[in-house]
C-alpha cells in the first residue's frame, strides 16, 4: 500500500483514549475498551480504504506518564485487519494528554494533503495540564483544511461541552455517545462528513439491485440465527432483525454483508412476528424481507439448598446458551441486571460461583445478556462460616512462622500476619490456603504484639486470628584469618538465617542497606568475602534482607598483611614438595617452583594457584639442583616472597 499521499488527497488520523478510564463499564457487563475495539474494528472494515490513515493512542503503556503517547499506525492505506489486531492489543491503563496528542495528530499530516480530518475518541477530559483549547487554535491557525471531530464516549454533558471548543475552532463536529451504537453512527458520521468535504459531484445512482434471503421460519427468543443472503454487497450492506412492520431505517441486531453469506444475527429478547431485512446502505432501501416468529425461551438450574458463605458453588443449567448468558448470585429479591458473581454459559454445565460473604437467602439466577432478564430462578441460603488457625505464642522478628489452619479455603482466601488491631484488610506477608494446612508466612522485622489472621479474599473480613508476639533476633560474627586487599577471608556466624538474609563487608560507617560482595547465610556458616582492593577500616555485617537492617556489625581492617614461605621436610628430585604459606591468597596468586636466581618473569617449572590453601604441594623437579619456591602477586606480577632450597 502506498505511505504517501497524492497532492489533493484527504487523508484522517484517529485519536484513541486507551487511559485507564476505558475499562469502566458501558453496556451490561462490557468495558468501554471492549466496545470501542468492536465499533472500531467496523468502522475501518467499512471505510474507503484508499484514504490514508494514522492512528495514535494514549495511556495504554504506561501509569501515571503524561508523556505515553504512540503512533501505531503511521500515515498510509490501512489493512484494516492488521490495524485492528494493533488496536485490539492495547491494554488501557494510564493518563488522559489530549492537548499533546491533537498536536502528535497534527504532524503525521503529510504537506502534500489538501483536506485532514482529526477523529479524537475519549472517554474522559484531559488529566495532563495540556489545553485542547489551544491546542485546536493552533490547528486553525496552519491554514490546511484541518478539522477535529471529537466523538465523546460516556462523556457527561457538561464533560462534552469542555470539548466543544476543539470542533468549534476547526469545524469539526461533536458527539455525546453512551453504547455501542451510539459510537458506531458517530463514526460513520464523521466519516461521511470527510468523504463530502473533497467528493466530486455523484453520478445519477443506478437503478437499486434486488437481494433475497434464506432463514428460519422460527427462532427462540435471543438465540443465534444464521441467514443465507444473496444480494449486491454493496458498501456497508447489512442483514437486521426488526418487529414485523418497522419502519424503513429500523434495526435492532445487524451484520455487514461484507462477512460473507451465511452470516448470524442475534435475535431480540422478544416474541411473536419479526422481519429478518437485507438493508442497501447507501439509498436506505430494504431489498428482501422474510419473515420470522420468535418463540419463548426455557431454562432450569439444580444447585444445593443450602452453603457457607464465600463457597464455591456448582450450578448445573439447561438454557439456551445464547451470546454472553451468564448465571450469577443475587441477594433474593434484588432488582433485576444485579449481579455479583457470575459465569458465563458457554463455559458448560455444571459451572461454578462464589457466594459472597453474607448470610441468608440468596438467589441463583440465569440471565439472558442481551435484556438482562432472568429466564430461571433458584433459592439457596447462605449459611456462617468458620476458621481457626494455630501457631506459635512467639516468634523472632523476621523468622518463618508454621501455621496450622482450618477454614474454608474459598478461592484466594489467605493466611497473613499483622500488627495487633490493624484494620480489617490490612497485611504484610502472606499465604494462599491453597498452599494447604500447615503454611508458612515471614514474620515483620518488628517487636512487639501481632497478630495471624485467616482471612476470606472475597470481603476482606478476618475470619479468625491469634495473638503471636515478636521477639528480638541476635546475631555474632567471628574474622581470626588477616584480611588483604581483594583476597578471600572466612566469616563465621550465627543468627536467626531468615529468608534472604545476608553477610557483607562495607566501609566503615556505611549507611544501612550499604552492600559490597555478600552470601546469603542460607550457604551456611562459615561463609567466605572477597576484600576490597583497597586497605582500610571496614565493617563485616549481617543484614536482614526483609527490612535491610543490620543485625550485627564486626569492624575489620584491611591491610596488605605478611607474606611467608615454609617447606616442610626435606624435598628429594622426582618427589613431593610440601609448602606452607602466608599471603593475600587471591584466586589468581600463584605458588611457583623456579630455578634459583631465575628472572622475576621467568616461567615456572611447576605451578599451583594459592586459592588452593595452605599447605599445598607440588611435584619437584625430576633433576637434582638448586631451586626457588616464590609467592607471586595476580595484579602486579611481582614475586612478594621467595626461599631457595636444593634437590639431591
Amino acid at each position: 500500500m502506498s505511505a504517501t499521499p497524492a497532492m489533493a488527497e484527504r487523508v484522517g488520523v484517529m485519536v484513541l483514549d486507551a487511559s485507564g478510564s476505558m475499562w469502566n463499564r458501558v453496556e451490561g457487563d462490557a468495558t468501554r475498551i471492549e466496545v470501542a475495539r468492536d465499533v472500531i474494528d467496523e468502522y475501518l472494515q467499512g471505510r474507503d480504504p484508499k484514504v490514508p490513515l494514522s492512528v495514535l493512542a494514549y495511556g495504554h503503556n504506561r501509569r501515571g506518564d503524561c508523556g505515553d503517547i504512540e503512533v501505531i499506525a503511521t500515515m498510509e492505506r490501512q489493512d484494516a485487519a492488521t490495524l485492528a489486531s494493533r488496536i485490539r492489543a492495547l491494554n488501557p491503563q494510564g493518563m488522559t494528554p489530549i492537548a499533546d496528542s491533537l498536536r502528535l495528530a497534527a504532524k503525521q499530516i503529510p504537506r502534500t494533503a489538501e483536506a485532514a480530518d482529526i477523529i479524537l475518541v475519549t472517554d474522559g477530559l484531559e488529566t495532563c495540564d495540556g489545553d485542547p483549547c489551544a491546542a485546536a487554535a493552533r490547528l486553525a491557525e496552519q491554514g490546511l483544511a484541518v478539522r477535529a471531530h471529537v466523538v465523546g464516549f460516556g462523556l457527561t454533558d457538561s464533560e462534552i461541552q469542555q470539548l466543544s471548543c476543539v470542533t468549534e475552532q476547526t469545524g469539526g463536529q461533536l458527539f455525546q455517545t453512551h453504547s455501542g451504537a451510539e459510537l458506531a453512527r458517530a463514526l460513520d458520521q464523521v466519516e461521511q462528513a470527510a468523504a463530502e468535504s473533497v467528493a466530486e459531484p455523484e453520478p445519477e445512482p443506478a437503478p437499486v439491485p434486488a437481494a433475497e434471503l434464506n432463514a428460519s421460519d422460527e427462532a427462540p427468543a435471543g438465540s443465534v440465527i444464521e441467514v443465507a443472503w444473496t444480494g449486491p454487497d454493496d458498501d456497508k450492506d447489512y442483514v437486521t432483525i426488526v418487529e414485523a412492520g418497522a419502519p424503513e431505517g429500523s434495526y435492532i441486531d445487524y451484520t455487514r454483508t461484507s462477512r460473507g453469506s451465511p452470516l448470524t444475527l442475534t435475535a431480540p429478547d422478544a416474541l411473536g412476528n419479526h422481519e429478518i431485512r437485507y438493508v442497501h446502505q447507501q439509498s436506505g432501501d430494504t431489498l428482501a424481507s422474510h419473515p420470522i416468529t420468535l418463540t419463548p425461551l426455557e431454562a432450569s438450574l439444580s444447585v444445593p439448598e443450602a452453603v457457607v458463605a464465600g463457597a464455591v458453588v456448582e450450578v448445573a443449567w439447561e438454557g439456551p446458551d445464547n451470546p454472553k448468558d451468564y448465571i450469577t448470585i443475587v441477594e433474593a429479591g434484588a432488582p433485576e441486571g444485579s449481579y455479583i458473581d457470575y459465569t458465563r454459559t458457554s463455559r458448560g454445565s455444571p459451572l461454578t460461583l462464589t457466594a459472597p460473604d453474607a448470610l441468608g437467602n440468596h438467589e441463583i439466577r440465569y440471565v439472558l445478556q442481551q435484556s438482562g432478564r432472568t429466564l430461571a430462578s433458584q433459592p439457596i441460603t447462605l449459611s456462617p462460616v468458620s476458621a481457626s488457625v494455630t501457631a506459635p505464642e512467639e516468634a523472632v522478628a523476621g523468622s518463618m512462622i508454621e501455621v496450622t489452619w482450618e477454614g474454608p479455603d474459598n478461592p484466594k482466601d489467605y493466611v497473613t500476619i499483622v500488627e495487633a488491631g490493624a484494620p480489617e484488610g490490612s497485611y504484610t506477608d502472606y499465604t494462599r490456603t491453597s498452599r494447604g494446612s500447615p503454611l508458612t508466612l515471614t514474620a515483620p522485622d518488628a517487636l512487639g504484639n501481632f497478630e495471624i489472621r485467616y482471612v476470606l479474599q472475597q470481603s476482606g473480613r478476618t475470619l479468625a486470628t491469634q495473638p503471636i508476639g515478636l521477639t528480638p533476633a541476635t546475631a555474632q560474627l567471628m574474622v581470626d584469618a588477616p584480611i588483604v586487599p581483594s583476597g578471600q577471608f572466612p566469616v563465621e556466624w550465627t543468627g536467626p538465617d531468615n529468608p534472604k538474609d545476608y553477610i557483607t563487608i562495607v566501609e566503615a560507617g556505611a549507611p544501612e542497606g550499604t552492600y559490597t560482595d555478600y552470601v546469603r547465610t542460607s550457604r551456611g556458616s562459615p561463609v567466605t568475602l572477597e576484600a576490597p582492593a583497597e586497605p582500610g577500616d571496614y565493617e563485616v555485617r549481617y543484614v536482614i534482607q526483609q527490612s535491610g537492617r543490620t543485625l550485627a556489625s564486626l569492624p575489620v581492617s584491611v591491610g596488605a598483611g605478611e607474606v611467608s614461605l615454609t617447606i616442610e621436610g626435606t624435598p628429594e628430585a622426582g618427589g613431593i614438595v610440601t609448602v606452607n604459606w602466608q599471603g593475600p591468597g587471591r584466586y589468581e596468586d600463584l605458588i611457583q617452583i623456579v630455578m634459583a636466581d631465575a628472572a622475576e618473569d621467568a616461567n615456572a617449572i611447576r605451578e599451583a594457584r594459592a586459592s588452593q590453601g595452605s599447605p599445598l604441594q607440588l611435584f619437584a623437579p625430576s633433576a637434582a639442583g638448586d631451586y626457588e619456591i616464590r609467592y607471586k602477586a595476580s595484579d602486579s606480577g611481582e614475586v612478594l616472597e621467595r626461599i631457595g632450597f636444593s634437590l639431591e
